[in-house]
């Protein structure tokens, strides 16, 4: 009996559930054991099917549930007797289930702190009404760069794994159901095998790939081989790049290595065969090859491995990345049917809806996404950066009501996979209420934005809610003045745009003084080690934007006055960091303990090659 003289329920899970489902049943049990204030009992029981648990509340024998159908990781929660029954379509669904039941009763699962439960009385549990949730995207993933565990250093890679123990279990109670490896061209691994036996426990399909085009075709072949490897405009062959299409040899080699990922990780769900994470350059200019467009380079290659796959049923099926130089769809472009296309938005605005007519950047993007749902049937995967801390300069931003506004619109074009970046702990402590925002709406795009803020701040800082909402809305209209030029690191454009610029990003400067101020209000008594946190990335933010504003303004001088203007700009953007430094690690995570620092570096260059003149970007980050 629980303390209110109730009975106390008891947890029943299939007796062939595999180990996803066991864990959801575990997972629902201690969330109860810990809102009632007393245990809550798990066992098998062999009249349940591997997909339903039931909870049962009274004593008497529950009667059987009616037969459902289920797609997918939908879930659907009734009422049988004395008992709820709790279904899905798949093991993974019973996790997000479990989750959301107990939010129902007033748990929460915010990003980056431990789940809250608050105190109930059984009663709470029998006055649920049944209800149903099928998520609106298919696939719901997050991906992350594999160079961001810095694996090859144990200290750094188990301050990454700290934080993958918490964030794994968050992504599945929020129905996240796939998980992504970017793999670089200096990377010595495919994914990270300490991470498996954790996302295999929570249902997380993985996927491997990324920009591996120049390992499928090894640079040390260059010498005895030159013709393999893409020639520029002068005709004159270097070993970086991608490959030279029209070569047999070279494009047989990069088949045999993406074949052989197929072959060695049957668990890989969708195969990521990219090209060099470069602007534009890393196509062949041979005499053969300088009539194919990018776009049709590339799908030559993607498509030479989809015929391979094609003939066996359990291969996954291959991404053709849209970005950089192959954002737009080139109409002669002609995949195979197991090829989808991976649309990578990079450089579009964050400020305005993807749909928003009054961008005046998304509507060519939204054009060239329309294209590629039309060449590829619908075959589509959407590729966001709602939490790329180097896109964002590092810098804390929250833009919920663009990522509902983008999913809504999405969702609308039949497009029903989505994903997006993410940088480990970082991007939990810089960007909550987007990844908030993002694990509601790849579920239920019809989520408040507003509310997601509000939650968010209240879920991460419970005993100071009302400050750090104050200060999440002060970062908020701070993000809208930003994010509409691309990498907020590289603010190099038209001097029109220039000059409204300069004073947008000095007014978000002040913005964030504003969260500064609002989150300083918090009493002395409370624990503020988050907050803090928190309070010196919007610092480091401030003070940031504050000298990229400077900068445009020196942009504007000539001579003397131009470089020492600058000078004294790139000085304030350099000494920021200061306020990253002063942060925890356990919080700012490997990325920003470390990788900010060496990034940080190409971003001051970048800025004094501007200064100097020389607009160019760099051609790779990586």
């Amino acid at each position: 009996m629980s303390k209110e003289g109730s009975a106390v329920p008891r947890i029943r899970f299939s007796a062939t559930a595999g180990e996803v489902a066991m864990l959801a049943a575990r997972d629902l049990s201690s969330g109860l054991a810990a809102m009632l204030g007393t245990e809550v009992e798990s066992s098998p029981d062999a009249s349940l099917s591997p997909t339903e648990i039931r909870i049962h509340l009274g004593n008497p024998a529950a009667a059987p549930a009616s037969p459902i159908a289920l797609e997918g990781d939908s879930f659907d929660v009734s009422r049988a007797a004395e008992s709820i029954v709790i279904r899905a379509g798949t093991e993974r669904g019973l996790i997000h289930a479990a989750s959301n039941l107990l939010e129902k009763l007033g748990a929460q699962f915010p990003p980056g702190v431990a789940p809250l439960y608050p105190h109930i009385d059984s009663g709470h549990l029998a006055a649920l009404e049944p209800w149903r949730v099928t998520p609106a995207f298919k696939r719901r993933a997050f991906i992350s760069d594999i160079m961001t565990w810095d694996y090859t250093i144990p200290d750094r890679l188990e301050l990454h794994l700290r934080h993958d123990r918490e964030f794994i279990p968050w992504m599945a109670r929020r129905g996240i159901n796939t998980f992504s490896y970017i793999r670089h061209a200096h990377d010595m691994r495919l994914k990270i095998d300490e991470v498996a036996p954790l996302l295999r426990e929570h249902g997380i399909g993985v996927e491997y790939g990324g920009h591996v085009l120049q390992l499928l075709l090894p640079r040390d072949l260059f010498a005895d081989h030159p013709e393999y490897f893409p020639a520029g405009d002068d005709g004159v062959r270097a070993a970086r790049g991608n490959l030279c299409v029209s070569n047999p040899d070279a494009v047989a080699l990069v088949r045999a290595g993406a074949l052989a990922y197929v072959r060695d990780h049957p668990e890989n769900e969708l195969l990521h065969i990219w090209g060099a994470d470069v602007r534009r350059g890393a196509w062949c200019r041979c005499g053969q090859c300088r009539e194919l467009p990018p776009q049709i380079q590339y799908m030559q290659i993607v498509n030479a491995i989809a015929a391979e796959l094609a003939a066996d049923s359990n291969a996954p099926p291959i991404a053709y990345l849209a970005y950089h130089d192959t954002i737009e769809a080139d109409p002669g472009l002609k995949p195979r049917d197991n090829v989808w296309f991976e649309w990578a938005p990079r450089e579009r605005c964050y400020s305005h809806a993807i749909d928003d007519p009054a961008c005046e950047i998304n509507p060519r993007y939204l054009e060239s996404l329309k294209r590629y749902i039309d060449i590829f049937n619908g075959r589509g995967h959407v590729f966001e950066y709602y939490a790329d801390a180097i896109l964002f300069g590092g810098l804390g931003f929250a833009t919920p009501a663009v990522i509902a506004s983008d999913l809504r619109a999405y969702l609308r074009l039949g497009l029903k996979s989505i994903s997006c970046l993410t940088f480990g702990a970082y991007s939990v402590m810089a960007y909550p209420v987007n990844l908030e925002a993002f694990v509601r709406g790849s579920v239920n795009p019809a989520f408040e934005p507003e509310a997601t803020l509000l939650d968010t701040a209240c879920g991460r800082h419970p005993r100071c809610a009302s400050e750090m909402t104050a200060a999440y809305r002060a970062v908020e209209r701070a993000s809208k003045l930003c994010l509409d030029y691309a990498d907020v690191m590289s603010p190099l454009m038209p001097s029109d745009k220039a000059a409204r610029k300069r004073g947008e990003l000095q007014e978000a400067a002040l913005t964030f003084n504003e969260a500064i101020a609002a989150a300083d209000q918090i009493a002395s008594s409370a624990d503020t080690r988050l907050a803090d946190a928190e309070k010196e990335l919007w610092r480091y933010s401030s003070d940031v934007l504050a000298g990229l504003s400077d900068y445009l303004g020196a942009l504007q001088q000539t001579g003397v006055h131009r470089q020492i203007w600058g000078a004294a700009a790139i000085t304030r953007v350099t000494e920021a960091i200061a306020h990253i430094r002063a942060i925890d690690p356990e919080i700012k995570g490997t990325w920003g303990a470390y990788d900010l620092e060496w990034i940080r570096e190409m971003w001051i260059r970048a800025l004094q090659r501007g200064l100097d003149g020389d607009g160019k970007p760099a051609e790779e980050l990586f």
